[in-house]
């Protein structure tokens, strides 16, 4: 909370405090003192009373409860409570006795120590339930939020590791594919450079944000499948289709790369056959995105039990970002690895 909506606030919870003391005063006199001396006598030692249990109420409010109850010193915050509520009751009973000496007020019965001492233990055990369940509520609620506070910077501190850790490993491969291409004097190498650099910008710009377009992220992974064809064999058929309109959702940036670069690492071969197959079908509140591709025996597949680091890291930002509207499938059959995730928008 700002500073100056801080002051707001509190200068706002003052007059609700100032309304509730005077609606506590008004009561009784609006609704049981009907006649002109019990009124005057209400104005006088109503007043001396009200003063008394807000006296009570804010000890117990900014004094014991902060300082004792809420620090779990519970013997010295009932012991100092109790000796308040002795304090209060013997300053009503000097009170009332001042009254009666100096007639400030009309007394239709003679002093008495006990009633005086009695009388206003009710206000003051009204008070200690209202400061207390007001100020327990209101610490409860003030953890709440920073427990929340504390889980949401947890949760951007840990997906933007997460994030992190896709962006090296993506570079570091890419930059050896254009290596390869620079040692063999291939003309698609300035492309190659090029398409690395617009997949650069986009990783360190569009990618600190928390949603981006899905049209924007398709391009990131056709940049990136490009870059891929330049360095791999004809008889690597890479599919990648689209289906719906991508440019009315949006993803959270660099979510599927990984799986793109688990198809493109373990099932490529350069002696066999082989393909890749990548789409994405876009539906009014749902995306399905599919890989599948060839397994190649000579490369150590990551099981659905065991996966990949990368797999491992983008399943957990699954966890942290779609809790609940998400559903991830990986899938050997055969010769076929097949990765299924299906995202409600």
């Amino acid at each position: 909370m700002k500073k100056a909506d801080h002051r707001d606030f509190r200068s706002y919870s003052v007059w609700i405090h100032i309304f509730l003391w005077l609606a506590y005063f008004a009561f009784p006199l609006l609704f049981f003192f009907q006649n002109e001396v019990m009124r005057r006598n209400y104005l006088i030692m109503g007043t001396f009373l009200t003063v008394l249990v807000a006296i009570f109420f804010y000890y117990n409010y900014l004094f014991l409860i902060p300082r004792y109850f809420l620090k779990k010193r519970i013997w010295a915050y009932f012991l100092l409570l109790l000796a308040g509520l002795i304090v209060i009751c013997l300053v009503n009973v000097v009170g009332v006795y001042i009254s009666h000496h100096i007639n400030m007020v009309v007394w239709y019965f003679p002093f008495k120590f006990r009633s005086s001492f009695i009388y206003p233990m009710s206000s003051c055990f009204l008070a200690f339930a209202l400061s207390s369940a007001i100020r327990i509520t209101r610490e409860w609620l003030r953890n709440e939020r920073q427990r929340k506070e504390m889980q949401a910077e947890k949760l951007a501190s840990e997906l933007a590791f997460l994030k992190s850790q896709v962006n090296p490993h993506f570079l570091f491969n890419t930059l050896n594919n254009i290596c390869s291409l620079a040692r063999k004097k291939s003309d698609h190498t300035e492309d190659a450079i090029i398409k690395l650099a617009d997949i650069m910008r986009y990783m360190l710009e569009d990618s600190e944000h928390e949603r981006v377009s899905l049209e924007k992220e398709l391009e990131y992974l056709q940049g990136y499948i490009e870059l891929q064809r330049l360095r791999l064999p004809d008889q690597v058929r890479i599919s990648f289709t689209i289906e719906g309109k991508p440019d009315l959702h949006t993803i959270e940036p660099l979510l599927l790369i990984p799986f793109v670069e688990n198809a493109f690492k373990h099932g490529i071969s350069y002696q066999e056959p082989v393909d890749i197959i990548i789409s994405l079908v876009v539906r009014d509140h749902e995306l399905i995105f599919r890989i599948e591709n060839t397994i190649v025996k000579s490369h150590e597949l990551p099981s659905k039990k065991g996966s990949g680091t990368s797999l491992k890291k983008v399943m957990r930002r699954l966890e942290l970002l779609y809790p609940d509207t998400h559903s991830l499938k990986i899938q050997e059959s055969g010769n076929r690895y097949l990765v299924e995730l299906k995202l409600q928008q």
